[in-house]
């Protein structure tokens, strides 16, 4: 009897002393609302959509037939898309077997653009001239290992309702190309899940951002920023941007030029519940390892046409 009573007694420390268990991660929603796949086209060069002209895919799925290379810096030539200036591409999915993803030269509009699984990027703006917008519309991307989204150019990014998971940083300034114009990003609405930043830009170079509505979940910093260089090395990280609160990663504040005004934010929870917080706007700054990107070559602005290989 005595044995037995020491035995579980014995039992009930083992048990009491067990790990709690391991925390998971967020569950990726993106693959849930991006759409099915129409079909494939493996293309064998970019496809070129013509200044100002519009490609609509029809949710076909798109992409070069070749193995991503990780952090290696492609070109044009690596791209699936390529939009010329004022060019529009919409309902399409990028295929995991390519490296570069979309490239635009200036005031490109996506819409329902969604990255099955991202390479070196997914969408970079190659070349923008100031006071011009390139506006992204929906869609998603999920399984970047760094940048989502690489502004090369001037002028401004707009990005709604986008969803992106699994994820370095959703949104980067270059923080040291050759050329260094001032660049400004607007987020309003979607959601982030499993990243690291979702905006990351260069305030010493004039950049601002302004993000509102955002729902995060599992993101280590809403907005970083960054001492941006021309001289070809890596830029620095200072913190956080000021008027964001440091980036928890579940609330979504705001920095812009206006610095009196105040947006609503979204806070998300793990229980996936949504409350409304308001954080201030301000100028901010902003840096982070940043890989030099190259200068993008020109290419024929001819109507667009999809190759099989």
């Amino acid at each position: 009897m005595q044995y037995r009573l020491i035995l579980a007694a014995s039992m009930a420390i083992a048990v009491n002393a067990s790990p709690a268990p391991m925390p998971t991660k967020a569950p990726s929603i993106l693959k849930a609302r991006a759409p099915a796949a129409a079909g494939s086209s493996v293309l064998s060069a970019p496809m070129t959509i013509a200044a100002g002209e519009t490609f609509d895919g029809g949710n076909v799925m798109y992409d070069r037939g070749v193995s991503c290379t990780g952090q290696v810096e492609g070109g044009d030539s690596d791209a699936v898309f390529i939009l010329e200036k004022g060019a529009s591409l919409s309902n399409v999915i990028i295929g995991p077997n390519q490296i570069e993803g979309v490239h635009c030269n200036g005031g490109c509009t996506i819409t329902n653009v969604w990255w099955d699984a991202v390479c070196e990027d997914a969408f970079s703006i190659k070349k923008q001239d100031d006071g011009e917008t390139t506006t992204i519309n929906g869609g998603g991307a999920t399984g970047a290992e760094d940048k989502v989204i690489q502004h090369n150019g001037g002028g401004t990014v707009a990005i709604n309702n986008f969803e992106v998971s699994d994820f370095g940083k959703m949104y980067r300034s270059c923080g040291n190309c050759k050329s260094m114009p001032a660049r400004h990003v607007i987020v309003t609405g979607g959601s982030a899940s499993n990243g690291k930043v979702l905006v990351g830009i260069n305030s010493n170079m004039g950049d601002t951002a302004s993000i509102s509505g955002v729902s995060m979940t599992s993101v280590g910093d809403e907005c970083i920023d960054y001492e941006g260089v021309t001289d070809g090395s890596e830029p620095s990280k200072i913190g956080p941007c000021s008027g964001t609160g440091g980036g928890s990663g579940g609330s979504t504040g705001t920095t812009s030029a206006a610095a009196s005004t105040k947006t609503p934010s979204t806070k998300t929870s793990s229980a996936g519940s949504t409350k409304t917080t308001k954080s201030s706007t301000k100028t901010t700054k902003s840096s982070t390892k940043t890989k030099t990107t190259k200068k993008a070559t020109k290419t024929s602005s001819s109507a667009a046409k999809a190759t099989k290989a």
